[in-house]
């Protein structure tokens, strides 16, 4: 279990770069950007040791986290699903947001175009299980991102691959869900790692292209790498530390390994027709031509 607890406010000498974050946040209506308004606010964050720069910055963070949560999706989230392919269509809604949420991070944005779009087509898809902790109610247990969103009916995946696979999905999930209920800042951080991690994807006959900047990919990597081992090292200590960053490489492996079947068995349950009705981001996302 991870208790919750509030940790110092005060970095002592502990350096936390340069974060590059430059942006307009409109105060009037929350969780909003808006570059035209009047009551805007221009936060520049700059060097320091301080550990207020890294909160400000985590802040920052957190509310793109919310922004992207608002942007024009090709699915209305209102809508209940019932079938396999509503459901999956539904999904592009989750695919969207996590995509407006990187296209706000500077670090990403400043990749090869091509490197992007490589990254995004074969680690988003895997994302969405970490991305759903951070809307997930444990009173009601349902996924909703949005207010205005209708709840995910998870018992689509016990339909689709069984009670078995199913519930090894839910135990990878409710590991998820009790970090995020710990502190979110470390699953929406843990997000951007894993989007600019090379090789991620384990589906069967998939061959993902060579990056044309692996360099700075790896750097952009190592930086929020950096800063999320920092912030939890400074909010909760360094033995809690280790054993969360233990925590997310051994339940994401175990997602790693269970998406190859997921892949395979979707792909083998989907009809010709399903399969023609998906929307375009979806048949990317999952590799179908």
């Amino acid at each position: 279990m991870y208790p919750i607890r509030q940790g110092p406010l005060n970095g002592g000498t502990r350096t936390f770069g340069t974060p590059k974050i430059k942006t307009c946040l409109n105060l009037h209506n929350s969780y909003s950007l808006d570059s035209k308004s009047d009551l805007s606010v221009r936060v520049i964050l700059l060097l320091g040791n301080n550990f207020v720069y890294l909160i400000i910055y985590l802040l920052i963070i957190h509310l793109y986290y919310y922004i992207a949560a608002r942007d024009g999706l090709p699915w209305n989230p209102s809508i209940y699903t019932s079938t396999l392919l509503q459901h999956l269509n539904a999904r592009s809604v989750s695919a969207m947001r996590l995509l407006s949420f990187f296209k706000q991070i500077p670090e990403f944005n400043e990749l090869n175009v091509q490197d992007r779009i490589t990254l995004v087509k074969y680690n988003l898809m895997p994302l969405i299980i970490l991305n759903c902790t951070l809307g997930y109610n444990t009173e009601s247990q349902k996924i909703i991102e949005a207010d205005s969103d209708a709840p995910w009916d998870s018992t689509i995946l016990m339909k689709v691959h069984g009670h078995d696979i199913y519930m090894k999905i839910r135990k990878i999930f409710e590991s998820f869900v009790r970090i995020a209920q710990y502190d979110q800042r470390i699953i929406q951080l843990a997000l951007i790692i894993l989007i600019l991690t090379k090789g991620f994807s384990t589906s069967d006959g998939l061959t993902e292209p060579i990056l044309n900047d692996g360099i700075a990919v790896y750097r952009a990597q190592n930086y929020y790498t950096e800063l999320l081992w920092k912030y939890l090292e400074t909010m909760h200590g360094y033995g809690k530390t280790v054993h969360i960053f233990n925590e997310l490489v051994i339940h994401f492996i175990s997602w790693q390994m269970l998406q190859g079947y997921l892949h395979r068995n979707l792909c083998n349950v989907l009809t010709p027709t399903e399969m023609n009705e998906l929307l375009p981001i979806m048949k990317s996302l999952l590799h179908i031509p």
